[in-house]
C-alpha cells in the first residue's frame, strides 16, 4: 500500500510539473506575440504577407503596376518603421522580422516573374493579331 501511494504522489508531482511547464510555456508565447505585433515592422511584415497572398489569388492588375504600387508603400513603411526604432543594437527578434520580411519579398516577386512573363507573351501575340487583322482589313 506505501508503494502505491508514492507511485501517486509521484504521478500527481509529475502532473503537477507537466501542468506547470505548459503553463510557463503558453506563456511565454503570448509574450512572444505580443512581442511580434508590437514590433516596428509588423505593419511591414503584414503588407508582405498579404502582397504574397495577392499575388496568389490575381487580385492586381498588372504585376508591374503591383509592383510600383507595392514599392512606395514598402518605403513608406520602412521608413515609419525606422523612425520608431531605438539605436539600440538588433536583437534576435529585428533580425527575424527583417530577414522574414525580405524573404516574403523574395518570395512574392519569384511568383510574379512568371506571371509578368505571361502577361508580356498574351500582350505580344493580341498586338500581332491585332497588326495580322488591321494589315488583311481593306482600306
Amino acid at each position: 500500500m506505501e508503494v502505491k501511494k508514492d507511485e501517486n504522489s509521484s504521478l500527481q508531482n509529475m502532473k503537477h510539473e507537466i501542468n506547470q511547464k505548459t503553463k510557463e510555456e503558453e506563456e511565454e508565447s503570448e509574450i512572444l506575440k505580443k512581442r511580434i505585433s508590437t514590433h516596428p515592422l509588423y505593419g511591414l511584415l503584414l503588407h508582405s504577407h498579404l502582397s504574397c497572398l495577392k499575388v496568389c489569388s490575381g487580385d492586381f492588375d498588372s504585376p508591374e503596376i503591383m509592383n510600383t504600387a507595392d514599392d512606395l508603400t514598402l518605403t513608406k513603411l520602412s521608413l515609419h518603421s525606422d523612425s520608431s526604432l531605438e539605436s539600440t543594437s538588433s536583437s534576435e527578434l529585428d533580425q527575424f522580422m527583417e530577414a522574414y520580411c525580405l524573404t516574403l519579398r523574395e518570395l512574392k516577386e519569384a511568383m510574379e516573374k512568371p506571371l509578368i512573363e505571361t502577361h508580356r507573351f498574351m500582350d505580344a501575340v493580341y498586338n500581332q493579331l491585332n497588326d495580322i487583322v488591321l494589315s488583311s482589313s481593306p482600306h
